[in-house]
């Protein structure tokens, strides 16, 4: 599922329609191929004036609205008509970066300094090698990789 057509759909839903004064702040995924196609999205909404998120599951068959939460830091309204990069672009990018075989791929879209997709893929070794990826030009920001062996 492509991420416009998940917030569309997400938009459409009775449920998101009556969060009033929310935004559209960050959206994930998670797929264990770079091959595959992403079958659910998180979109995360946050209300300025409650200081609160809510989380929003999409897949083909089904909208679910989570419950609200606070959340971990401060939240930036992100400028969606700054997105040029679709996420198979983003995916491709950190894939021509990343030569091991993969367990699982973990992606973010989110405001930081700048509007960034994040691109975390895990290896089979337990590492992660982490990619902040510009969603305006394609520009690997930044690339880390760390053992999630040693983390635990």
């Amino acid at each position: 599922m492509e991420l416009e057509q998940a917030i569309e759909r997400a938009r459409n839903n009775e449920d998101v329609k009556k969060l009033t004064d929310y935004f559209l702040c960050s959206c994930h995924a998670c797929i264990t191929d770079i091959k595959k196609d992403i079958a659910e999205w998180t979109l995360f909404f946050y209300n300025p004036k409650k200081k609160l998120m809510i989380d929003c599951f999409v897949n083909d068959k089904f909208v679910t609205v989570g419950e609200e939460t606070p959340p971990i830091s401060a939240i930036e309204k992100p400028d969606f008509n700054e997105l040029k990069i679709n996420v198979n672009d983003a995916l491709q990018t950190a894939r021509k970066n990343f030569k091991k075989n993969t367990a699982s791929i973990i992606i973010t879209l989110h405001q930081k300094d700048n509007f960034l997709w994040t691109i975390s893929i895990i290896a089979p070794d337990m590492t992660a090698t982490i990619f902040d990826i510009d969603a305006k030009t394609g520009e690997i920001i930044k690339e880390k990789e760390t053992s999630l062996i040693r983390k635990m």
